[in-house]
């Protein structure tokens, strides 16, 4: 298992967005890295292994769906949680109740800005069922 703090990778192409999540998730004791497309993405996920990614759904390079079925496909990548972040889409802000289903996985939508207290919410239950389902070694 890793240590604490836990890891998240931000997949966005906006520096705004991205450093207003690095801030409020450091300040909520995560550990962040950024990737501004898709391409940046899957390979910092498949390099660094994150415990969750927060993955935009419209990217310049390859769409957030896309990238969440090239990582759920990847067994080097498929049991990393990912909660959608997206400015468009008819997702309300604040409400965090919206999903998207990527080839029957369905994922959890958040809007943009995303300093709300059920984003946490869900890193943490998200990063916690990944745990559950992948225990250490030993345990």
């Amino acid at each position: 298992m890793k240590n604490n703090p836990k890891s998240i990778l931000i997949i966005d192409d906006e520096p705004d967005i991205v450093r207003l999540l690095e801030k409020w998730l450091n300040v909520a004791g995560r550990k962040t890295t950024a990737a501004f497309g898709g391409e940046d993405g899957i390979k910092r996920a498949r390099e660094e292994a994150p415990d969750l990614i927060l993955l935009d759904i419209m990217l310049p390079d390859i769409g957030g769906v896309d990238v969440a079925r090239i990582l759920q496909n990847d067994p080097a990548t498929a049991s990393i949680p990912i909660v959608f972040m997206t400015a468009c889409l008819g997702v309300e802000q604040d409400k965090g109740d919206e999903t998207i289903d990527v080839d029957g996985k369905i994922y959890r939508a958040f809007a943009k800005p995303l300093h709300n207290p059920k984003l946490l919410s869900e890193i943490r239950k998200a990063i916690n069922r990944q745990e559950n389902q992948n225990p250490p070694l030993g345990k």
